[in-house]
């Protein structure tokens, strides 16, 4: 799972796993701090290699909870059909 700051095309993507996924949201696990009230383009690979699909989707962080080692944080996702939603291509 990969998360990029929207608008801060300079920020280098924050790298995550993903606890669960919801329609709603997702609860992840980054190595990286997040602010509360961030927004990103959040992108999930289904399954491995080169070929597996990817969907995005936009979200904000309405949670986090403060790891030794990162964070633990809730990220809900934007409705659909908001820019920047839906299945992401293909890789």
């Amino acid at each position: 799972m990969t998360l990029a700051a929207v608008g801060a095309a300079e920020v280098e993507p924050l790298e995550g796993w993903a606890l669960n996924v919801s329609r709603g949201g997702v609860r992840v696990i980054l190595e990286g701090k997040v602010d509360l009230g961030a927004e990103f383009e959040v992108t999930m690979t289904e399954g491995t290699g080169v070929n597996a699909p990817k969907t995005r989707r936009m979200g904000r962080v309405v949670w986090v909870q403060d790891e030794p080692d990162g964070v633990v944080a809730g990220i809900e996702f934007r409705p659909p059909g908001q820019v920047g939603d839906g299945p992401g291509p293909k890789a």
